[in-house]
């Protein structure tokens, strides 16, 4: 099965400067340093890459239809956090990105052993971390190399898709599918997981106070009512907005509310929509921006 591994490093405007590939038999079948056009920062702590080092190379556009048709050819890419980094290949005008199988080596190691320690899926450890604790041997100086990333990152995407097909019962040419279709159904399961919760009314003498968080309060001095809800952010929008009115001026999430909206409140209920969950919360993070 033809399986591209890679990494790149890139400056801070998204130029690319070393692009890294592997094959699935451990093989770098593509390496290559690239002379930035219009760079304003190298970040060269981060890469080790010096304007020396590049200024006699190709530029990333003499080479992107290269780049293109090797990964227009592989049966799936992977990579660390590799969304990141074909983005940067996308942004670059690298054709066919969209119809690229993909599959996240941090988001395999989420699913079969950060998970069940209550890991989030959108806050694995560094590639460095993974590997060392999939018994791999990986120093902190080999780290940033796009071609030393590679190879590790490629180590680790066996481990566990030897893992996985363990697990699954699968072959080969199962395993990317429907690993990642079992990763997909875990992340929809953490979201809709992480968006249940409570909205939590706080007595403050003739004021009310408005909070919602995903665990029920310990310190439950001053507590009026605490509401369960499939969707925490979900009813912050939708509450927010019902009580705008009487939001005290100058205080956030401070409200004089009456017994009648205090009892809405007390009977409100939910339920969650993926999509609907996902606008809501962008919306409620932004609320200082924002007029309801």
């Amino acid at each position: 099965m033809n399986i591209i591994c890679l990494d790149a490093e890139f400056a801070d405007n998204e130029e690319l400067l070393e692009l890294s590939m592997f094959n699935a038999a451990g093989e770098e079948v593509y390496h290559s340093y690239y002379r930035p056009e219009k760079i304003t920062n190298w970040r060269t702590d981060i890469h080790h890459i010096t304007p020396e080092m590049v200024k006699n190379e190709r530029t990333f556009a003499d080479c992107r239809k290269e780049v293109g048709e090797m990964l227009a050819s592989a049966f799936a890419v992977t990579g660390f956090a590799v969304d990141n980094d074909l983005r940067v290949l996308a942004h670059s005008d690298v054709e066919g990105m969209d119809e690229i199988r993909v599959i996240d080596v941090k988001d395999m190691f989420w699913y079969l052993r950060g998970r069940a320690e209550g890991m989030s899926p959108f806050a694995v450890p560094s590639l460095l971390v993974c590997a060392n604790a999939l018994g791999l041997e990986f120093a902190e100086e080999e780290a940033h190399s796009a071609s030393a990333d590679t190879e590790a990152t490629l180590k680790c995407f066996r481990l566990l898709c030897d893992e996985f097909a363990g697990m699954e019962q699968c072959g080969e040419e199962e395993i990317i599918d429907r690993f990642a279709q079992h990763i997909m159904e875990a992340k929809a399961e953490f979201v809709k997981e992480q968006s249940r919760g409570y909205v939590k009314v706080y007595s403050m003498g003739p004021l009310h106070k408005l909070k919602f968080g995903h665990q029920p309060d310990v310190d439950r001095r001053n507590l009026l009512m605490e509401v369960e809800v499939a969707d925490r952010y979900k009813a912050e929008y939708e509450l927010r907005k019902l009580l705008k009115k009487k939001e005290v001026p100058d205080k956030f999430s401070v409200y004089k509310l009456t017994a009648k909206l205090l009892q809405e409140i007390g009977s409100y209920r939910n339920e969650y929509d993926a999509e609907e969950s996902a606008w809501c919360k962008k919306i409620v993070r932004n609320l200082s921006r924002l007029t309801l």
